[in-house]
């Protein structure tokens, strides 16, 4: 039983440095969702600075700070990569339309 519980503890600190799918924060003010992966697609909604967002895949649009990386949200709607702290600039997820992992 010991060693449940301590597995179980390693398990939760370790995955609290990691970022997931499900929770990566929004950086900006405000930051846009929108229907597309472009400054040109109208706003369909809006997080605010810590809110968390989960993305479901991610692609190239409009740069924004000289990242073209959008991310799809669980909302179905897009924000700039640059105002969701991912921890690199690259991909963390699949591509959208794709099937295979992030990283590329």
């Amino acid at each position: 039983m010991k060693i449940t519980a301590i597995t179980a503890a390693a398990v939760l600190v370790i995955g609290s440095f990691i970022p997931s799918a499900s929770g990566y924060s929004i950086k900006g003010d405000v930051v846009n969702c929108r229907s597309g992966p472009g400054t040109s697609y109208g706003v369909k909604k809006t997080y605010k600075k810590g809110q968390n967002v989960s993305i479901s895949c991610q692609t190239t649009g409009t740069s924004v700070s000289g990242n073209n990386i959008w991310d799809k949200t669980g909302d179905g709607c897009y924000v700039a990569d640059h105002y969701v702290y991912t921890g690199t600039n690259g991909y963390v997820a699949k591509k959208c339309g794709s099937t295979s992992g992030g990283g590329g």
